[in-house]
């Protein structure tokens, strides 16, 4: 909780909101204490052209596949503390605990922190880990950008990383023997329920566009109703159409309910007369989990009598990117009256630290299992 509310004061500001957002001075900074720690830690660390940050603690087998655990840094806009930093240092505590109780372990294990989890800067989400996994192609960088103009793929080409090798990230699906992510669930099913943990089967894919009407600025005494073409109207429009469609078909087969807006959009503009354009920025398929990763953990729940829930993921995580390389699982702990992206995200220590038992105890497990 000491490491995990020093993350937590960097990007501090009114009403606790934190704000890092990926490639800020306070990100950044961000980055730089879990470094510090890490070395505390003397764990070997390594740092890869976008920023990705792992901390490894080897075993007798340095060349077997490591576990990897971890998370991200970077926040959403006056966001809480807890979102990403609670499986970076989680992580690092259930190493930590591992080396200084000399518990035998026979794969190396890795802390990482992922960089740019979060959409807000540039509405690219699991950035980091998606370069990792392999699944970045130049094409989703076309429509990246933030709100001051500055193009992702800019940013990435002054780290060194073009869209000819953005491969270079990549990392070998031998080098890994699973991926596990401690998260806080936020949202409201585990504290509604009583429970403490989540074990996560699955996680939601988002499709994320950019919908840009242009329409014309005239007076607004002088110019009649009838000839008007106000692009704000038609986005007002438009956004009420979204919750409209989502409530009526929140069970609708994957990607529809995609067609449907981007269609409405289309037809605003010309009953309107204005122009659109619709910008894709990145749209996934939803991400099963490894059901021998959540049997390991409803396992040691099971022995423990933790009382835990198996649930989806609605929210994305750098989990579903490492599962295209990868096993991998999530861990969920509760989140108070469901809130997240908001200072008032909070989970109870006690939730915190049973959740980094649980992760601690299956980085062990599946690193001593036999392949």
């Amino acid at each position: 909780m000491r490491d995990l509310n020093a993350v937590g004061r960097i990007g501090i500001g009114e009403r606790g909101a934190v704000t890092r957002l990926v490639f800020s001075i306070k990100e950044l900074r961000s980055r730089q204490l879990l470094i510090h720690l890490m070395r505390q830690a003397e764990l070997a660390i390594r740092i890869d052209p976008i920023g990705n940050i792992f901390g490894r603690f080897d075993s007798a087998n340095t060349k077997a596949p490591a576990v990897l655990a971890g998370s991200h840094l970077d926040t959403v806009i006056h966001g809480g503390k807890y979102d990403g930093p609670v499986g970076v240092i989680g992580a690092l505590e259930a190493v930590r605990t591992i080396r200084e109780n000399h518990i035998p372990i026979h794969a190396p294990l890795e802390v990482v922190c992922f960089v740019g989890e979060e959409s807000s800067r540039f509405g690219f989400s699991t950035l980091g880990s998606s370069l990792v996994a392999g699944e970045v192609h130049p094409k989703d960088l076309t429509n990246a950008v933030d709100p001051q103009g500055t193009k992702l793929a800019d940013v990435l080409s002054g780290l060194g990383i073009s869209s000819r090798n953005l491969h270079q990230l990549q990392r070998p699906s031998k080098s890994l023997k699973a991926y596990l992510e401690l998260h806080i669930e936020q949202g409201p099913i585990l504290e509604a329920k009583g429970k403490r943990i989540g074990l996560v089967t699955s996680i939601a894919a988002p499709s994320r566009f950019r919908i840009v009407f242009k329409g014309r600025a005239d007076h607004s005494g002088t110019t009649p109703m009838e000839m008007r073409k106000d692009a704000l109207v038609a986005s007002a429009q438009l956004i009420e159409y979204v919750e409209k469609i989502c409530r009526r078909h929140s069970a609708m087969e994957q990607g529809r309910v995609v067609r449907r807006v981007k269609a409405q959009a289309r037809t605003i503009a010309r009953r309107r007369s204005i122009g659109v354009a619709v910008l894709n920025i990145r749209e996934e398929n939803p991400v099963p989990l490894d059901k021998r990763l959540l049997r390991v953990t409803r396992e040691i729940c099971d022995g423990k009598k933790i009382n835990y829930e198996i649930m989806p993921s609605g929210a994305g995580h750098d989990a579903m990117q490492m599962a295209k390389i990868t096993r991998a699982g999530m861990i969920f702990v509760p989140s108070r009256r469901g809130i997240s992206h908001n200072p008032l995200e909070w989970t109870d220590p006690d939730d915190i630290a049973l959740g980094a038992q649980l992760l601690m105890e299956t980085m062990v497990r599946v690193a001593n299992e036999t392949p």
